[in-house]
């Protein structure tokens, strides 16, 4: 499996976290969402950066958004757990 390394500037300092024991799957409710359309809407919301640590494009191509150990702000009571990953697609519809 390759991984698209694609090396956003992060903001702030990143908290470590020692090993994730679950992952949290989000879908990125829009049926096209690029890394850098998901960054900007993270940005927008007064977000500090590209909240995923992967995301996985409808093509199959994975892309890291950030490193596997920092903690995250994408699930209230388990960033400090978890691997967050977002799926393009709107699972909603």
């Amino acid at each position: 499996m390759k991984i698209i390394e694609i090396n956003l500037k992060l903001i702030n300092k990143l908290k470590k976290l020692n090993s994730p024991s679950i992952i949290v799957i989000h879908h990125a409710a829009h049926s096209s969402a690029t890394v850098n359309d998901i960054r900007r809407w993270h940005l927008e919301n007064g977000w500090s950066r590209f909240g995923y640590h992967f995301l996985i494009r409808k093509d199959g191509q994975i892309y890291r958004g950030r490193p596997e150990n920092p903690v995250e702000s994408y699930i209230k009571g388990y960033n400090s757990i978890s691997l967050g990953i977002c799926i393009e697609w709107d699972y909603g519809i």
